[in-house]
C-alpha cells in the first residue's frame, strides 16, 4: 500500500475481509478498525513524514474450536526503523488532567484494545504484530 487514503481504504479492505463470514459484534469490528486506523496514521504520519510509502499488511485468525477466536494482523512498513517502542507512546495519560494537551494517545489506546501489541524493528523498517481476542458473547466489552 502506498499513500494515505489509498492505503487505509485498503487496510479497511483487508480488515472486512479478515472478518467476513465470522460473527462479531459492531463493538469489535470498530475497536479492530480503529486500532488499525491509528497504527496506519502513525505508521503515515511519523514513520514517512505524510510522504507516502509501502505498508504490507496479512490478517489470519487463529485459536481452537470451542475458544476464542484470535485475529492476528500484522503490518510492516519501509519507514527508518524505531530501536525503541516507549519513544512512540505520546503523552501520559496521568498527566492529562493536569496538563490537558490535544492527540499523543493513540499507542495507548492500541495497546488498550488489543491482546497484543508488539513492535519489531528490521533492518529496512518495522513490523507490527496487533492479536485482538474476540469472544462471541462479548458484547459490551
Amino acid at each position: 500500500m502506498t499513500g494515505c487514503k489509498e492505503g487505509l481504504q485498503a487496510l479497511q479492505h483487508l480488515a472486512d475481509q479478515a472478518c467476513k463470514g465470522v460473527c462479531l459484534n459492531a463493538i469489535q469490528i470498530n475497536r479492530i478498525a480503529l486500532a488499525l486506523d491509528e497504527l496506519f496514521a502513525n505508521i503515515h504520519a511519523h514513520g514517512y513524514a505524510n510522504q507516502g510509502g509501502d505498508i504490507d499488511c496479512s490478517a489470519k485468525w487463529t485459536g481452537q474450536e470451542g475458544k476464542p477466536c484470535l485475529l492476528e494482523i500484522k503490518l510492516r512498513d519501509y519507514a527508518p526503523a524505531i530501536q525503541d517502542i516507549k519513544t512512540c507512546k505520546g503523552v501520559d495519560p496521568e498527566t492529562l488532567k493536569d496538563h490537558p494537551v490535544a492527540g499523543g494517545l493513540g499507542m495507548h489506546l492500541i495497546y488498550a484494545i488489543t491482546e497484543t501489541f508488539e513492535h519489531t524493528p528490521l533492518e529496512d523498517g518495522n513490523q507490527w504484530r496487533l492479536v485482538f481476542n474476540l469472544k462471541e458473547e462479548d458484547e459490551k466489552t
